[in-house]
């Protein structure tokens, strides 16, 4: 966790920037729908590794009472200075040891793969049983996981972008890419200053979840699938397919107040 800390320290002031793409409303909407079909209709909800606040203030405009936390200080003050985002609580927390307090939330969400930066099974049951300890009666945890198709495929896969004054490379530290294992790689922005270069670097350190390693930690944490969708982009699949989908977006409840199990 500390060299992940430490690559969003470094990017945090850029982070927004290069996700640009990165079509976090359309993501949220999948998350908000997810919630309005399986869970109890609350609406406090805790956006747990919020990054710099965009999943956080798109949950906001659908209604929700939210409050954020994310392992990097960095990228908390992002989010506390964003537009829109006043009102809005965030706060400093890992996944596995979250700020004090955080009790009663109709949905925990993890948007955007936080958990894949989590490398051990340790780590993901200590993770998952914080936000057991987060959730009110008929609470949803919900959160989405790279596939192993995408990280064979995208996550892993070399790349060089040439745009003149800037270029991009993004390359796999770790190979071959197996299930249940860690997958790291290398991502670095060039930008021409003047006469010289300047170089951002950042190392991503994540890690595979099959769905029966995902569902036997989450059992012995207290909780339950409820249901288990494919995502390709934003869109979602159905059923989810480890090889053909990007992620799998997951709809989890405490154990004891489960209803029964769906994935379409």
């Amino acid at each position: 966790m500390d060299e992940t800390l430490a690559a969003y320290e470094g990017v945090a002031h850029r982070y927004d920037e290069l996700n640009a793409r990165m079509d976090t409303a359309a993501l949220v909407d999948r998350f908000v729908e997810a919630a309005e079909r399986y869970g109890s209709g609350g609406r406090r909800l805790l956006d747990a590794g919020c990054g710099t606040g965009r999943s956080s203030l798109a949950f906001r405009e659908r209604g929700f009472d939210v409050t954020g936390y994310d392992l990097s200080p960095a990228m908390v003050e992002q989010a506390r200075h964003r537009p829109g985002a006043d009102g809005t609580r965030f706060l400093v927390g890992s996944l596995q040891q979250p700020p004090p307090g955080l009790t009663g939330f109709d949905v925990v969400a993890c948007v955007d793969v936080p958990m894949t930066y989590l490398t051990s099974t340790d780590d993901l049951h200590r993770a998952l049983a914080a936000a057991r300890g987060q959730l009110a009666d008929g609470g949803l945890l919900l959160f989405d996981l790279n596939t192993i198709g995408y990280y064979r495929r995208t996550f892993a896969a070399p790349m060089v972008a040439d745009r003149g004054d800037r270029y991009v490379t993004w390359f796999a530290l770790s190979a071959p890419i197996e299930p249940d294992a860690t997958v790291v790689t290398q991502f670095d922005l060039f930008e021409r200053d003047g006469t010289t270069w300047n170089r951002l670097s950042m190392r991503h350190v994540q890690h595979h979840y099959s769905d029966r390693t995902l569902r036997r930690t989450a059992e012995a944490a207290g909780l339950r699938v409820l249901a288990a969708h494919g995502l390709v982009g934003t869109s979602l699949r159905n059923p989810p397919d480890e090889d053909a989908h990007d992620r799998i977006l997951y709809v989890v409840s405490v154990a004891h107040s489960c209803t029964q199990e769906g994935a379409s």
